[in-house]
């Protein structure tokens, strides 16, 4: 299989390369369809996006504090033009937005470059995250069942509650239209690659469903061909004991222990009983395992009696169930609502040896999460528009380390008030106003006699936006943001503190937008953060458990375009520049990890005229970006950081009968051979063959 899938693609680059020489040489005119979002086949879309998974009231208008910040949006189309699997796959292409992999085989998701606990991630509207950590897996979710996910940076509206220092990801899923609708897919590719789907929808009447099934399966990936091995050496035990063994942990070919199995299944059910209103209750329900891939950098991997970072997961799964609802009330007051659940279950086998055979330890999570949201918008003038926000959600967390312990337990509650009023003046000045009350209260602690802590923070936000009748927009908005502490910097059992504050943040943006006729548009925005209190162990004092320390000023721009330079041709195109400084009191460095300088996003698409062939390349720059620095904890630690790299993506698709698409993918197209995170090699040249049916 190995050698037909390298045989194909060295046809299909060829293709590429003629296709878009070709297109240089064409002047046709411009897509009169430019804006109109269409199916990678060329027919329009048989779905539509879950409009009660917004993050706002459905109204009669997006409401202005939207276009008051940073919004980058992918949606199911480009998704496929990327042949990205997966959220956190999808995510490393939004300009803004940087995604390693590392420890765990977990994708770290950094909105400019912020951890990814900083940002509030949701499914429809609800949020989606482990309650120790305050982050899941983002690989854990496939993305054939995916309407458009859509990134806020930076400014974010108050009534989505607190956690959002960076910004808020919403991910939307897909609901039916009045077209019946059946869509399949099977994909296979290196290694025992493969990827299996089907979906349903359908609309009768006032009812509509939506089902849907994805399987994803991998028994690992190829590593660059230039990729040289070497060994790395293991820490047993801790303190003066410690011990160190060497071992080659990667020999080259297939990454070790990178094997990965995904099923997930998802469902929708509605009732739209008239114009002004509709509900919908949404389910799924994903199971997985994998293997994590050891770090290659010397002592980064321990072996300890009751805990390894030799390790796999042979469970991780995630089931949710939410109830959404949206109703008019009268010619002034619309309201939505939801209730939601969701439960989460993971187990961590520890190994003492790279062979991965014997496990000698098995740690278990559990959470839950139940809670609920009210919103409400109130035209209180032609010119006024109030919306109130109430959100609520619990949070209960169980661990144990070997599978003899019993569990212990945290529970605790978050809740916010939001209020913001939106002025429109005239047609073309918008003016946003709001203040949030976030709380967070511990009502059970693992650890008797440890604090309980109960924050309360008021969060306001302001925003303005001009729309010049050119088409030119300017925009500008400030808001303070918090981050409550997680159960894990509160209660672990090295290094908690009970004793935490918020995290804060100033976030201001200031922006211009414009189209420039009917076949391009761009962007320029500013941003700067100004976080304190940020929660450390990279202290002075030796051992330190978490404390807010930090203090991070992160500036920068972003610049975002589209070009439609044929009706058959287009381009997109975004630069992010970042300068993140330390302000922390005793810092050995100013510099800070996990920010690059300097990223750029890419794509091309070529329609081949007569042939009806689809052509489409994904670019990726990232500067260098520091992996590990020396701290006041550690500040004889080695400076560490990736080199900087690019990558090609090319994904070359046919459809037949206008119902079935053959298409071939080449990931990481020149073989770079590169780290996203000190100490963890990315794939490099995998490749993949398809068929898509929809009907």
């Amino acid at each position: 299989m190995e050698g037909v899938l390298r045989t194909i693609g060295n046809i299909c680059l060829a293709t590429v390369l003629v296709g878009f020489l070709a297109a240089a040489g064409q002047a046709q005119t411009v897509n009169a369809l430019a804006g109109q979002t269409v199916a990678a086949s060329g027919e329009k879309k048989d779905y539509e996006a879950f409009d009660l998974g917004e993050l706002y009231v459905k109204g009669d208008r997006i409401p202005a504090v939207q276009g008051m910040t940073q919004v980058s949006e992918f949606t199911a189309e480009q998704i496929e033009a990327t042949n990205s699997k997966t959220v956190a796959e999808v995510l490393k292409y939004v300009p803004g937005v940087i995604v390693t992999t590392g420890r765990k085989n977990e994708p770290s998701v950094r909105i400019h470059g912020l951890k990814p606990d900083k940002a509030l991630v949701l499914i429809d509207g609800v949020p989606y995250y482990e309650t120790n950590y305050g982050s899941l897996d983002l690989n854990s979710i496939p993305v054939d069942n995916l309407a458009r996910i859509e990134v806020q940076k930076g400014v974010s509206s108050v009534l989505y509650g607190p956690n959002a220092i960076s910004g808020v990801i919403n991910i939307i899923t897909k609901k039916s239209t009045a077209k019946p609708s059946l869509n399949a897919r099977a994909e296979i590719g290196d290694y025992e690659s493969r990827r299996l789907g089907i979906s349903h929808g359908m609309k009768v009447g006032k009812f509509s469903y939506w089902l849907g099934y994805e399987h994803l399966e991998t028994d690992g990936w190829y590593l660059s061909r230039s990729f040289d091995a070497h060994p790395t050496s293991v820490q047993y035990g801790s303190g003066r004991r410690a011990t160190y063994r060497t071992y080659v942990l990667e020999n080259g070919g297939v990454r070790e222990n990178a094997d990965e199995k995904t099923d997930a299944f998802w469902a929708k059910v509605g009732i739209e009983p008239t114009a002004d209103s509709e509900y919908f209750v949404n389910f799924h329900h994903i199971t997985r395992e994998k293997g994590g891939p050891a770090s290659l950098m010397d002592n980064a991997n321990r072996v300890l009696p009751t805990f390894s970072q030799l390790w796999r997961f042979p469970r991780y799964d995630n089931w949710g169930i939410d109830l959404s609802g949206q109703q008019k009330m009268g010619d002034r007051i619309t309201v939505k609502g939801k209730l939601f659940y969701h439960d989460h279950v993971d187990d961590l086998d520890s190994y003492s040896t790279p062979d991965y055979v014997n496990s000698y330890a098995t740690s278990r999570y559990k959470d839950k999460m139940l809670g609920g949201s009210l919103l409400s918008d109130i035209k209180v003038a032609e010119i006024d528009t109030l919306r109130l926000a109430y959100n609520y959600r619990r949070d209960e967390h169980k661990d144990r380390a070997l599978e003899t312990d019993p569990f212990s337990k945290a529970v605790s509650y978050t809740g916010s008030l939001g209020i913001e009023n939106e002025l429109n003046p005239t047609k073309n000045l918008s003016i946003v106003a709001g203040l949030g009350y976030d709380w967070f209260q511990v009502t059970d602690a693992p650890v008797e006699n440890k604090r309980k802590p109960y924050d309360d923070h008021l969060s306001p936000m302001a925003g303005v936006k001009y729309a010049f009748n050119d088409g030119t927009n300017l925009f500008g908005s400030w808001a303070k943001k918090i981050r409550f502490p997680t159960l894990s910097t509160l209660y672990s059992s090295s290094s908690g503190n009970a004793d935490l504050k918020p995290e804060k943040s100033q976030n201001y943006i200031v922006g211009v937008s414009r189209g420039i006729g009917p076949w391009a548009r761009a962007e320029l925005s500013l941003f700067h953060y100004d976080i304190t209190d940020l929660i450390t162990r990279d202290t002075p004092v030796a051992n330190s458990p978490y404390v807010n320390f930090g203090k991070v000023k992160i500036y920068g721009f972003e610049v975002a375009g589209e070009i439609f330079a044929t009706k058959d041709l287009s381009f997109r195109l975004g630069y992010t520049y970042e300068d993140a400084s330390d302000k922390s009191d005793g810092r050995v460095t100013d510099r800070v990890t996990g920010i690059p300088e300097h990223k750029i996003d890419m794509t091309a698409r070529y329609a081949i005229p007569r042939i009806g062939v689809n052509l489409d390349l994904t670019g990726l720059y990232v500067g260098k970006m520091w992996g590990q620095l020396p701290t006041p904890a550690s500040p004889n630690a080695e400076s560490l950081r990736t080199s900087d790299y690019f990558t090609m993506d090319a994904r070359i698709g046919k459809t037949f009968f206008n119902k079935v698409e053959l298409y071939f993918v080449a990931k990481n197209l020149f073989d770079k051979d590169y780290e996203s995170e000190v100490g963890f090699p990315a794939p490099g040249r995998n490749l993949y063959l398809g068929m898509k049916y929809s009907y």
